[in-house]
């Protein structure tokens, strides 16, 4: 046999089984990578952290036709093993619930921010067709389309001034009573409160605020004198009528600053109180005529001990703050609304 022919044929059969480990090789290193990344991509969707549920921050807003709250959502993410949540990021969005029914509607605003980019996130106030927002720099949310305006719309406008809201205290909102004509008083209060404060011979204002205090009050009626300088009226009689006693009873205004809120046909006013005495109390909206009737009565479910925000209206107050608590669970957020004309309640919660 020919030696170089021989020397052919082997280096022929050595390239043949070195073209074939090769591409086994080639197959095993693919497949491996194929399973690698595979394994990393589960991985990373078994360990991700999933994202929280959305929960309301800051004060709620009300606009002439929605109640408007930021929501905070807490972005997918690796588990935090040192616990400083340095990875941690949040979604920001703001939910916009119309005064007048229907669903809400939730408009995202940012994602992957951090802490520190959204500390101070708020909800500025509107202008009529615009919501105005601070989170991480001004944006604005278009109420006709519903949409976030163009950062074009954003810079060309101009944001009222005044227009970031101030925290309320809700018993801001209370009152101890009212002038219904010349002469007349109608006010709510204890026994306690007649003898110190509202006894003939002590003075009261058209505009009285009324303490939240756990006391069991009814409605009076009373005599007044003429005013003194047209503000003070001394009272000359007062006289529990036989309605009800009421837990911590108080007529609910426009703000600290006005008479309680006067209802027509038949002409009356809006009370809030307690529906029991205790812990487990909550908050319950009533409209009264005149004669201390009540013509309808709505528990909102809020504890009246987290009621946190009070929102008036000329035709609906909206009420804001949790629900009683229950052993084991955080308490949920609830917004409910209450239609002065018929006490129509609907309920939203903020938890999404």
């Amino acid at each position: 046999m020919d030696p170089r022919s021989d020397l052919r044929s082997r280096d022929s059969a050595w390239f043949h089984r070195y073209r074939a480990i090769r591409l086994k090789f080639a197959l095993v290193v693919g497949a491996a990578a194929l399973i690698l990344g595979a394994m990393i991509r589960s991985g990373k969707n078994l360990l991700s952290v999933a994202p929280t549920s959305s929960v309301p921050f800051g004060e709620c807003v009300r606009t002439g036709s929605h109640v408007a709250t930021l929501l905070r959502t807490t972005d997918p993410h690796l588990p935090e093993i040192t616990g400083r949540g340095g990875h941690t990021t949040t979604s920001i969005s703001i939910l916009l619930i119309p005064l007048s029914g229907g669903g809400p509607k939730e408009i995202p605003i940012a994602e992957g921010l951090r802490s520190d980019q959204y500390a101070l996130a708020r909800i500025l106030g509107g202008d009529g067709s615009t919501l105005w927002f601070d989170v991480n720099g001004l944006g604005g949310v278009d109420l006709r389309r519903m949409e976030l305006l163009d950062p074009a719309e954003v810079r060309d406008a101009r944001v009222p001034q005044g227009s970031r809201p101030l925290a309320i205290n809700p018993d801001s909102y209370l009152s101890a009573g009212l002038i219904v004509a010349p002469g007349t008083w109608f006010g709510l209060h204890s026994e306690e409160e007649v003898r110190v404060g509202f006894a003939p011979g002590k003075f009261v204002r058209r505009v009285v605020p009324q303490e939240s205090r756990k006391q069991m009050r009814r409605f009076h009626r009373g005599t007044l004198d003429e005013p003194v300088n047209d503000t003070y009226h001394r009272i000359l009689s007062l006289e529990p009528m036989s309605a009800p006693a009421y837990f911590n009873a108080a007529f609910l205004r426009m703000d600290d600053a006005s008479e309680p809120v006067r209802l027509s046909d038949p002409e009356g006013a809006l009370m809030m109180h307690t529906s029991e005495p205790g812990l487990n109390g909550t908050a319950v909206i009533s409209r009264v005529d005149l004669n201390g009737t009540v013509r309808w009565s709505v528990d909102t479910a809020i504890d009246r001990f987290k009621l946190t925000q009070i929102l008036p209206g000329p035709d609906a107050f909206a009420f804001l703050g949790t629900r009683l608590p229950v052993p084991g669970r955080v308490s949920e957020p609830v917004l409910v609304i209450v239609d002065l004309a018929d006490g129509r309640v609907v309920t939203h919660s903020l938890w999404r």
